[in-house]
C-alpha cells in the first residue's frame, strides 16, 4: 500500500516525528511553544522528500542549528535530518550526497568547539557513526533500486528477442507447410489434367469418360480444400527441391520403427474407425508426431515413449507422451512449429507436464476439416 502511495508514507512518518519531537525535548528538560514550533516546522517537510530532497535536507538541517544554537538539543529533529540525509543519499548524486554530508559533520563539530552544544566525544563520534550509516545505507538502496530497473529493461529486450526468434520460428514453420502443401496441390492438378485429356479422348466411350471425369472431380475438390488452408500458411521462402513424396498417416510405423534405431522405445497406438483425410492433414499429424519424438530425444526423457491416434465422431487426438519423470527443459521453437500446423487445419495443440511427471502433447484436428472429400 505505502510503495504505491509514497507521499502517504511520507506524511506518516512525518507525522510520528511531530509526535515525538516535545517528547525528546521534554526528557532534556521543560520544552516551550517555540522550540516544539521550529521541530515541527522542520519535520513537516519530510512529506515531500522524495519529490525535492535537497530543499527538504535544507529546511531540517536550519530547524536543528537553530534547535543547537538555542536550546542545546535537536530533539525529534534529529531523526528527521538523518532520514533527510538518507533520502538525499538515495535520489542525488555521489558528489551531492558527500557535499550535505560533510556539511552536517562540519555544523556538529562547529557547534561544539563554539561551545553551543556540550556533547562527550564519544556521543559526538556516536553522531557522526550515525550520519555516515544513513548516507551508506542510502546509497546501498540507489544502487539495488538501479539494477533493479537495469534488470526490468533486460527481461524486456529479452522478451521482445523471444518474440521476435518465435515469430521468425512461426514464419520459417508457415514456409514449409506452404512448400508441403504446394506439393501436395501440384500432384492434384496433374491428375486432374491428365484424367481430363483421358476423359476428352474417351468422349466417344461414355462409361470412360465417365470415370475420368469423376476422378476429376474428387481430385479438384481435395485440391480446392487445400488451397483453402495453403492460403493462411503462404510465406516467402527459398524453393524446396526434394522429390520424395510427402509422408502420411500410413508411414508413422515407419517412423516409429526408425527411433527405435536412435534409442527409443515408441509404441504406436490406434483406436476408433480411422476416417479418410487429405494429404495435407495427414501430413500434419505426421510432423508433429516426428516433432514430438524428437524433443523427446532431444530432451533425454527415457526411451518409453507412447503415441495413440484416437478417431473420434468429430475429431482427431493425437497424443505422445514419454514415460520418464526427467526433466524436458523449457519448450522450444519446436513446439511453435506444431501449434501453427494444427493451426492451419482449425486444431489446437496442447503441452505440459502431466501430475505424475510425464511430459504431454496434445493435438486435437476437428474432423469436418480434415476428412477427404471422396
Amino acid at each position: 500500500m505505502f510503495t504505491k502511495r509514497p507521499l502517504l508514507a511520507d506524511s506518516l512518518l512525518a507525522l510520528v516525528l511531530i509526535v515525538l519531537h516535545p517528547l525528546v525535548l521534554r526528557a532534556v528538560d521543560e520544552p516551550g511553544l517555540l522550540p516544539v514550533a521550529v521541530g515541527v516546522a522542520g519535520i513537516v517537510p519530510l512529506a515531500v522528500r522524495r519529490r525535492t530532497p535537497q530543499v527538504v535536507f535544507a529546511l531540517v538541517l536550519i530547524a536543528a542549528t537553530v534547535l543547537v544554537a538555542r536550546y542545546g538539543t535537536v530533539g525529534g529533529v534529529g531523526l528527521a535530518l538523518q532520514v533527510a540525509l538518507y533520502t538525499v543519499a538515495v535520489r542525488e548524486t555521489l558528489r551531492v550526497t558527500l557535499s550535505l554530508t560533510a556539511l552536517v559533520g562540519v555544523a556538529e563539530v562547529t557547534s561544539v568547539v563554539a561551545g553551543v552544544h556540550e556533547i562527550h566525544p564519544v556521543s559526538l563520534l556516536f553522531d557522526l557513526v550515525i550520519v555516515v550509516g544513513a548516507v551508506v545505507l542510502g546509497r546501498v538502496v540507489r544502487r539495488s533500486s538501479e539494477r533493479a530497473r537495469q534488470l526490468e529493461l533486460a527481461v524486456i529486450e529479452l522478451e521482445a528477442a523471444r518474440e521476435q526468434l518465435a515469430e521468425e520460428a512461426a514464419m520459417r514453420e508457415r514456409a514449409r507447410i506452404a512448400r508441403e502443401l504446394h506439393d501436395i496441390v501440384a500432384h492434384s492438378l496433374s491428375v486432374i489434367a491428365v484424367r481430363a485429356g483421358v476423359g476428352r479422348a474417351m468422349a466417344e466411350d461414355p462409361r470412360l469418360a465417365r470415370e475420368a471425369l469423376e476422378v476429376v472431380e474428387t481430385t479438384a475438390k481435395e485440391a480446392l480444400a487445400e488451397m483453402r488452408y495453403l492460403l493462411g500458411a503462404l510465406r516467402s521462402s527459398p524453393s524446396d527441391t526434394s522429390l520424395e513424396p510427402q509422408p502420411g498417416l500410413d508411414q508413422l510405423e515407419v517412423l516409429t520403427t526408425s527411433m527405435r534405431d536412435v534409442g527409443l522405445a515408441p509404441v504406436l497406438v490406434s483406436s476408433g474407425e480411422a476416417f479418410p483425410m487429405t494429404a495435407g492433414a495427414e501430413l500434419t499429424v505426421y510432423r508433429i508426431v516426428q516433432e514430438a519424438l524428437t524433443n523427446t530425444l532431444r530432451h533425454s526423457c527415457g526411451p518409453e515413449v507412447s503415441v495413440e491416434l484416437r478417431y473420434l465422431t468429430d475429431r482427431l487426438e493425437v497424443e505422445v507422451t514419454n514415460s520418464s519423470s526427467a526433466e524436458t527443459g523449457t519448450p522450444g521453437y519446436g513446439l511453435v512449429g506444431m501449434r501453427e500446423r494444427a493451426l492451419v487445419y482449425g486444431g489446437s495443440l496442447d503441452a505440459n507436464r502431466l501430475p505424475d511427471g510425464r511430459f504431454r502433447v496434445m493435438v486435437t484436428l476437428p474432423r469436418e476439416k480434415q476428412e477427404a472429400v471422396r
